[in-house]
C-alpha cells in the first residue's frame, strides 16, 4: 500500500489551482522534509504536510488504493403495515414519544410510548454521553472527500472530473476557516484524505494510524463510505461530521454521528409548518383565504408523502388527519385529473415532495393552465411548495415557478445583505480568483463551527450542541439529538420500550420564495 505522497496530495491541489485558483500559502508547513525521494525505493514518495493551524507541529497523512466502482443499495420491498415512531417537543424540558401504526387501509393507530424529561445538557436519561468538558492541547481532524485525485493527470491539459469539484470546493472553504480558526488560537491537526469514492479505500483508511487517533472526522459524503465510518465512529467514540449527506437511516444508537445537513424528515416538518402559514400575494387577494391542501407526487415519492402525512397527523394532533393525495400512474398529467381537487375560492396549496424533472415540468405546466395571468383574481389562487433540487433544473421554463408562486425548504441560502457573507466572498476571490459557490461556503461554515466548538467543549462537544444554535453564512447550527424508540422483543408486556439516541441532526432550514424571477428568504413568524 502506497503512503498518500507528495505527488498524490500535490495533485488535489493541482486540481484546485487548474480550477482557475491561485496558489495556496503552505508557509506553515516545513518543506525540508519534502524535498526528495527515498533512494531505497524509488517509487516510495515523500510524505505530505497537511493543512495545520499550529505551524509549530508536523502534520501526518492517509493512503490510497485503486478506484472500485461503488453501488447504493436497493429501496427496501413496500409493505402493507406501516409503524413509525415520532418525538414531539411538549415543553423545553420534555418531549413525548408517539409511536404510529398503519395497517392496509385500517384507521391509524397511535401510542404514547414515552415522556421523555432533559436534562441540563438537552440529555434524554436513557442514553449516557459524558458531558464533561475534556480539552487538549490540540486536536486531530480527519477530513475525508472524494478529490478523485488518481483520475486527473496534471500534463493532460483535461479539466477537473465533475465529481471531484464538489470535494474541492469544500475544501476550499475548509482551508479559509482554518486560517479562522488560526487566528481565533484553535490548535488543530488536519489530515486529508482522498476517499475516491470506494469502500475498499475507506476500509484501508481507516486502519491507518492517523485517523485511529482523530478527535474529529469531517465526511465522507457516499452513502455507503459514511455509514462505514459512522460505525468506526461509533466503535471508536469518535465525533463524526456528515457534511453534505441528508440521509437518516445510515446509523443507529450513535452519540458521535452529527449532521449537518437535514433530513426530509425535518423537510417534510417544516414543509407543513409552511403552508400552514403561507398567504397569497396581498397584492391580488386583500383578505385571507381558507387553504385547500393537496400533496401531488409519484408512485416512486411514497416515503416522502408517508413523512409528509405523519407531519401533518403531528401538527394537527390528530391520528385521522389527512391531506387530500394525488399520485398519478406516469410521469404525464392533464389538468384535468388536478382541477377537481382544487378550490377556486380557496388558496390552493399543491406540496409536490418530488424530484423528477420531468414529471415536475408536466405537472407546472398543466396547472399553470388554471392561473389567470392577466387579471389574477379571477383565476385560481395556487402556491406549490416543492423541494431544494428543483432550483438547479435546466428544462422548467422559471415563468411556471413565478406564476405559481414557488416555495420550498432548504439547508442553503446566501444573502450579500449579510456582512459576513460579503467577507467571505472577498476572502475567497483573493485566495482563489473566482467566485465563491455553495460547496466553498459550506466547507467555510462546517470547519468554524466545529472547530470552535472542539475548541470550546472539547471531546464529548456534542452534549453542549444546544448551546451554540448560531447563524452562519449559508445556514443556522441548530443541532439536536434525534430518538427512536426501542420497542419490547417478541411483544413481551413485561419490557417497557425506552427511547435511543440515533445521532444528531441539525433543524434548521431556510424558507425561499421564488418571487421576481430570484429566490429569496421568506419569514413566516408569527
Amino acid at each position: 500500500m502506497k503512503n498518500l505522497s507528495h505527488t498524490s496530495f500535490k495533485t488535489i491541489l493541482i486540481l484546485v489551482s487548474f480550477f482557475f485558483i491561485l496558489a495556496i500559502s503552505l508557509s506553515s508547513c516545513d518543506a525540508s522534509k519534502n524535498n526528495a525521494r527515498t533512494k531505497t525505493n524509488p517509487g516510495q514518495l515523500d510524505p505530505v504536510i497537511a493543512k495545520n493551524t499550529n505551524p509549530k507541529d508536523t502534520v501526518k497523512t492517509g493512503s490510497y488504493t485503486p478506484v472500485t466502482k461503488v453501488t447504493e443499495k436497493p429501496a427496501p420491498p413496500k409493505t402493507d403495515t406501516i409503524t413509525w415512531c415520532d418525538t414531539i417537543q411538549k415543553s423545553p424540558s420534555q418531549r413525548i414519544v408517539i409511536c404510529f401504526t398503519k395497517v392496509g387501509n385500517q384507521a391509524l393507530r397511535s401510542d404514547t410510548v414515552a415522556v421523555i424529561n432533559l436534562n441540563n445538557d438537552a440529555m434524554y436519561t436513557a442514553t449516557k454521553v459524558d458531558s464533561t468538558i475534556v480539552h487538549k492541547l490540540a486536536y486531530q481532524v480527519a477530513i475525508m472527500m472524494p478529490f478523485m485525485s488518481t483520475n486527473f493527470n496534471p500534463s493532460s491539459g483535461k479539466e477537473i472530473p465533475i465529481q471531484s469539484i464538489k470535494a474541492i470546493e469544500f475544501y476550499e472553504g475548509v482551508l479559509i476557516a482554518l486560517d479562522s480558526l488560526k487566528a481565533e488560537g484553535v490548535n488543530l491537526f488536519v489530515n486529508v484524505y482522498d476517499t475516491e469514492r470506494d469502500t475498499a479505500v475507506v476500509q484501508n483508511l481507516l486502519n491507518q494510524r492517523e485517523l485511529q487517533e482523530a478527535d474529529l472526522i469531517i465526511g465522507p459524503l457516499l452513502s455507503n463510505n459514511l455509514k462505514i465510518v459512522a460505525e468506526f465512529a461509533k466503535t471508536k467514540q469518535k465525533l463524526l461530521i456528515s457534511p453534505l449527506n441528508s440521509r437518516s437511516d445510515l446509523t443507529i444508537n450513535n452519540p458521535y454521528f452529527i449532521q449537518v445537513n437535514p433530513s426530509f424528515e425535518v423537510h417534510s416538518r417544516l414543509m407543513i409548518e409552511l403552508l400552514h402559514k403561507i398567504e397569497r400575494d396581498r397584492r391580488v387577494i386583500r383578505d385571507p383565504m381558507e387553504k385547500n391542501l393537496l400533496v401531488l407526487a409519484l408512485g416512486k415519492d411514497s416515503s416522502r408523502v408517508a413523512s409528509l402525512q405523519q407531519s401533518y397527523v403531528n401538527f394537527k394532533n390528530d391520528p385521522n388527519a389527512q391531506i387530500k393525495t394525488l399520485i398519478p400512474s406516469s410521469p404525464t398529467i392533464d389538468v384535468n385529473k388536478i382541477k377537481p381537487l382544487l378550490q377556486r375560492d380557496q388558496l390552493n396549496i399543491i406540496v409536490m415532495p418530488t424530484t423528477d424533472e420531468g414529471f415536475i415540468y408536466n405537472s407546472l405546466r398543466e396547472i399553470q393552465k388554471l392561473v389567470d395571468k392577466v387579471e389574477p383574481r379571477r383565476g385560481y389562487q395556487i402556491v406549490i411548495i416543492g423541494m431544494d433540487k428543483w432550483r438547479y433544473f435546466s428544462r422548467i421554463n422559471f415563468e411556471y415557478y413565478e406564476s405559481l408562486n414557488l416555495h420550498f425548504t432548504s439547508e442553503y441560502y446566501t444573502s450579500s445583505s449579510r456582512k459576513t457573507v460579503r467577507s467571505f466572498k472577498e476572502n475567497y476571490k483573493s485566495i482563489y480568483g473566482i467566485g465563491s459557490r455553495e460547496f466553498g461556503f459550506k466547507g467555510f461554515d462546517i470547519m468554524l463551527y466545529f472547530g470552535r466548538m472542539i475548541n470550546k467543549y472539547g471531546l464529548n462537544f456534542q452534549a453542549h450542541l444546544w448551546k451554540e444554535n448560531k447563524m452562519y453564512n449559508h445556514t443556522k447550527f441548530q443541532i439536536e439529538p434525534i430518538y427512536d424508540v426501542s420497542a419490547p422483543l417478541d411483544g413481551n408486556p413485561n419490557q417497557t420500550s425506552a427511547p435511543i439516541l440515533r445521532n444528531y441532526e441539525n433543524q434548521y432550514l431556510n424558507f425561499l420564495k421564488f418571487k421576481n424571477y430570484q429566490l429569496n428568504k421568506v419569514s413566516l413568524e408569527e
